[in-house]
């Protein structure tokens, strides 16, 4: 567990620099520079790059250094497969326990992404696909991670969250053109639909079959990027 003030701050910092590519899978971490950075000293920075270690989102390469984590085909399909695991269990759990409120508000983070997605695409000026593809990925861990919030495990939603953003720093740079990018985006938002429905129905077997294609679509797009 992480101490409160300077090493929760640098904890956030540096895991944002992460999953933002500012600092880049594989990327060495440098302590020091770190401190520099954020005008605090070492201590804090150091403990929070041990919290993150252990987190796995950084390695330390004995007499070598600290690095950020860079994902193997191997390593992501054993994240999928775990993630897959936890999220079964938190889909089971969100039918049996979700209350009206709490679909609603899923529905509401696909109404916000639809409606701030529609925004990006009309701004011809913009960096579209850039957007587009950060913006799926906040929501998209929000998403699941509220299904997780209704578990009401406080275990289960911290996995959740760990693999989630574990997979975010693979999902970067999953689109090869913005035509794809935005087909693969779009479809992702429709399963999370038919997710919200099977909850709301409390079925079961249909929430698992569409979380199944769901990740099976991640799966597809990123895995093939990685062996390019």
């Amino acid at each position: 567990m992480l101490l409160n003030g300077l090493t929760d701050y640098a904890y956030i910092e540096i895991l944002n620099m992460i999953l933002s590519s500012e600092i880049k899978p594989g990327e060495r971490i440098r302590e020091d520079l770190l401190a520099e950075k954020f005008g605090i000293s070492r201590t804090p920075v150091r403990e929070a790059v041990n919290q993150l270690v252990q987190n796995g989102f950084i390695v330390n390469v004995k007499r070598k250094g600290l690095y950020c984590v860079k994902l193997s085909k191997e390593e992501l399909l054993d994240l999928l497969e775990l993630r897959m695991v936890l999220e079964s269990m938190s889909f089971n759990k969100c039918i049996e326990r979700a209350t009206d409120d709490e679909i609603q508000s899923l529905r509401k983070i696909i109404n916000d992404f639809n409606e701030k997605y529609t925004r990006i695409i009309s701004d011809i000026n913009s960096d579209c696909m850039g957007k587009v593809s950060k913006l799926h990925n906040e929501y998209d861990v929000r998403f699941h991670v509220s299904i997780a919030n209704v578990s009401r495990s406080s275990k289960l939603i911290k996995y959740i969250n760990e693999v989630e953003n574990l997979l975010l720093i693979a999902r970067q740079r999953i689109y090869r053109n913005e035509n794809e990018g935005r087909a693969i985006v779009l479809l992702s938002w429709k399963q999370h639909e038919q997710i919200v429905k099977a909850i709301e129905n409390r079925d079961k077997t249909a929430a698992l079959d569409m979380l199944s294609q769901h990740l099976k679509l991640m799966k597809e797009t990123q895995i093939e990027v990685n062996e390019s």
